[in-house]
C-alpha cells in the first residue's frame, strides 16, 4: 500500500502497526496481521515493520513478519533493507534470521557514496510538495506558528520557526542534523519528518496527531484520573529515555511542557519539540560535554517533575 494514496484512516492504523513492530508488541502486530493488514505498509520514509523490528532488536517480531511473508528486502528513503538496519545496530541474531530468509544488505551490495556535510543539501522537502489548500492554524508545541497542511496527501504539521533575540536561531538544520531526526523511531516520540529553508524561513514538517495537546486535556478536565496520569507519565518517561540514551550524544529537549505533549489516536502521548536544541547556536565556550549532558538532563528530569504535578 503506498503511502501516497491511504487516507487519514488508512494511515492512522498503519502507524499503529509500525508502532506495535518498534516496540515489539507481538501480541498487537499478531492481530492486525490476522485482520489483514499487509506486512509491507510503508512511513512517510517508506520504512516498515521489518525495518524497525530489525533496527530495536526484535527478533520475535522479524521471526512474525517474515510468516506473513513480509518482503525481506524492500528498500526505505535511505535504500537500506532491513538487513542494512540490522547489520547497523549489532543484531547478528536477526541478520542471520535475515539472511536464512534470503535477505540483502544494500551497503554490502552496492558502493557507498560519502556526502559531505557541507555538500548536502540541507532542504530535505520541496516546498512544492506542501498542499496549504484547506490549511488552518494549529496549537503543538511552544516555539514557532504551526498550520496543519498536506504533504503528499496527507496531513502533517508545518512550523515556523521564528528569531528569537534571547535565543538566537541558527535558522538551518545540518544534514547531519535533519538525517538524525528523521530516523529517530519510538512510539512515544512525535515523528519529524523533514526541514525546509524558504524566503528566510526555517520550516518543519512533523507528523499530525488529531487528538492534540496534553496542555488543553488538562484545562478540559482541571486534573486526570489516577490511571491515567500514571499512564502518561510511563509515556513520557519512555520516550526520555528513548531520547537521553540516544548514541553518540544524547538528544536533551531542555522544553519539556504540556504544550508540546500530543496524544495519538491509541491514547498514548508523544514528546514533541525534542530538536530545539539543535537549532539555537551554542556558545563558543559550550561543547558538547558529558558534564553539561548531565546538567540538562537534570532539567529534563525537573521539568517531568513539574509536568506530573500538574497532570495528577
Amino acid at each position: 500500500m503506498a503511502y501516497e494514496t491511504c487516507d487519514d484512516f488508512d494511515m492512522q492504523r498503519i502507524g499503529n502497526f509500525l508502532s506495535c513492530a518498534s516496540r515489539g508488541d507481538r501480541v498487537g502486530l499478531n492481530l492486525m496481521l490476522r485482520d489483514g493488514i499487509s506486512p509491507n505498509v510503508q512511513d512517510y520514509d517508506k520504512r516498515t515493520a521489518l525495518h524497525l523490528a530489525a533496527s530495536e532488536g526484535h527478533a520475535s517480531i522479524v521471526e512474525l513478519l517474515l510468516h506473513y511473508k513480509a518482503d525481506v528486502n524492500l528498500d526505505d528513503r535511505w535504500n537500506r533493507t532491513p538487513l542494512t538496519d540490522a547489520r547497523l545496530y549489532g543484531h547478528r541474531d536477526i541478520c542471520r534470521i535475515l539472511e536464512v530468509n534470503g535477505g540483502k544488505d544494500s551497503v554490502m551490495n552496492s558502493p557507498m557514496t560519502v556526502v559531505r556535510d557541507e555538500d548536502a543539501k540541507e532542504v530535505n522537502i520541496d516546498i512544492s510538495e506542501i498542499d496549504s489548500v484547506n490549511s488552518e492554524p494549529i496549537e503543538q508545541g511552544v516555539r514557532g506558528n504551526s498550520e496543519l497542511v498536506k504533504w503528499r496527501g496527507t496531513w502533517v504539521v508545518k512550523t515556523i520557526i521564528e528569531r528569537q533575540i534571547e535565543l538566537p536561531v541558527k535558522m538551518v538544520l545540518s544534514a547531519n542534523d535533519n538525517t538524525q531526526l528523521r530516523e529517530l523511531r519510538h512510539p512515544n516520540i512525535l515523528q519529524f519528518l523533514g526541514s525546509i529553508m524558504h524566503e528566510g524561513q526555517m520550516i518543519l514538517i512533523t507528523e499530525h496527531l488529531p487528538r492534540g495537546r496534553l496542555y488543553d486535556m488538562l484545562i478540559q478536565r482541571a486534573g486526570l484520573d489516577l490511571p491515567l496520569a500514571l499512564r502518561f507519565a510511563l509515556d513520557i518517561a519512555r520516550g526520555m529515555n528513548y531520547l537521553h540514551h540516544h548514541k553518540p550524544y544524547p538528544i536533551i529537549h531542555n522544553n519539556l511542557d504540556p504544550k508540546n505533549l500530543l496524544q495519538d489516536e491509541g491514547g498514548h502521548l508523544k514528546i514533541g519539540e525534542y530538536w530545539i536544541q539543535m537549532l539555537y547556536e551554542l556558545h563558543p565556550n559550550q561543547e558538547r560535554t558529558v558534564n553539561r549532558h548531565l546538567v540538562n538532563k537534570g532539567r529534563d528530569v525537573l521539568l517531568f517533575g513539574l509536568i506530573l504535578y500538574q497532570v495528577t
